[in-house]
């Protein structure tokens, strides 16, 4: 009998020391029956919640119906997922009781007896809604900022092509100066889809010989699904656009029949190799100077991707070959920087 009331005194003791624990916490805390209903709040979770009377009508309500329809479905998956012996989590929308909107980072997790059955629900929920408004303000500022600098890209496009005409300049020279600022819209346009996130490396490569695909040609693109932040992205869509440009006035693309194979894989070492790779068109050699084209190539591109990047002009067609760490490719930048 001696040892039982010594049992009783350490669970008691153990009870009061988790109950003050609950209590001192800044989340809401509530413990559920295996019904789903509530058997308890703290009183942390009854401010946040706005919950006046929480031993009248709110004490042993379903928990689910405490949140609105929209994220009822949320809050039934973790609960049954509990109830299974599983713990999970999900953001949701559920106002106060006095109607103010919130949002909820809640974690659902089972409590087991010594048997390893669930006897109850632990649910934990942290107010994220200045988390979220930021969040929203961000995205806001984020968008305009795209439209912005797409309606900036447009301008210089129709200045620059406006002011070459008038100028008397070489035509071949304002269709390159035209062709690199498409290359950067488009990549902007790319990167504006994902959030600048990343651009697909697939993405950048198809939008630079897209312009140059037709029936007479052959462009096979091939490699793994890689992601490129927004700073490599662009010098690699220039650097892509310049050897499409050079392979449609000197190289395989200038004739019918001519071939571009553009191809890539990780190697060892977390190494990306890129190959660029001419067949069938005119016989090549090596220019007697470095043009633009080449400078972006070669210096800009292997100075952004910290590699290597090597133009072997073939008798039999151009092979360009890039190799770099793969961690070049998710460098972050200023603009990530500041979106983070």
């Amino acid at each position: 009998m001696g040892q039982d009331r010594t049992d009783d005194g350490v669970l008691a003791s153990a009870g009061a020391y988790f109950h003050s624990v609950l209590e001192a916490s800044q989340d809401c805390i509530r413990v559920l029956s295996r019904a789903g209903l509530i058997e308890y709040m703290n009183l942390r979770g009854r401010e946040l919640f706005e919950i006046d009377d929480f031993e009248g009508r709110n004490r042993h309500r379903y928990w689910p119906d405490m949140w609105p329809p929209e994220s009822r479905p949320a809050v039934e998956d973790a609960l049954s997922k509990a109830l299974a012996g599983g713990s999970s989590s999900f953001r949701a929308l559920c106002p106060t009781a006095r109607g103010n909107v919130r949002w909820w980072d809640t974690t659902v997790s089972p409590v087991l007896d010594e048997a390893g059955r669930v006897v109850r629900v632990l649910a934990a929920s942290r107010d994220v809604t200045a988390a979220m408004l930021a969040e929203r303000h961000r995205q806001l500022l984020v968008n305009e900022l795209n439209h912005r600098v797409k309606n900036t890209l447009a301008i210089v496009q129709s200045i620059a092509a406006q002011s070459l005409r008038n100028a008397g300049v070489d035509p071949a020279v304002r269709r390159a100066f035209e062709g690199r600022l498409m290359a950067i819209a488009a990549t902007h346009n790319v990167l504006t889809d994902e959030n600048w996130a990343a651009a697909s490396l697939r993405q950048i490569v198809e939008g630079s010989v897209r312009p140059y695909r037709n029936a007479d040609h052959e462009v096979a693109v091939d490699g793994p699904d890689l992601m490129v932040s927004p700073k490599p992205a662009v010098v690699m869509a220039l650097a892509f656009h310049e050897l499409a440009i050079n392979a449609l006035k000197y190289g395989a693309l200038s004739v019918p029949g001519g071939e571009v194979e553009v191809r890539w894989t990780s190697q060892p070492g977390a190494r990306l190799l890129v190959t660029w790779t001419e067949r069938g068109g005119p016989p090549v050699a090596r220019p007697s100077r470095r043009g633009f084209g080449s400078r972006i190539i070669e210096l800009a591109l292997a100075s952004e991707l910290d590699g290597e990047v090597e133009l072997d002009y073939r008798p039999e067609g151009l092979v360009c070959t890039l190799r770099a760490p793969l961690g070049a490719l998710d460098r972050v930048d200023a603009f990530m920087a500041l979106q983070a």
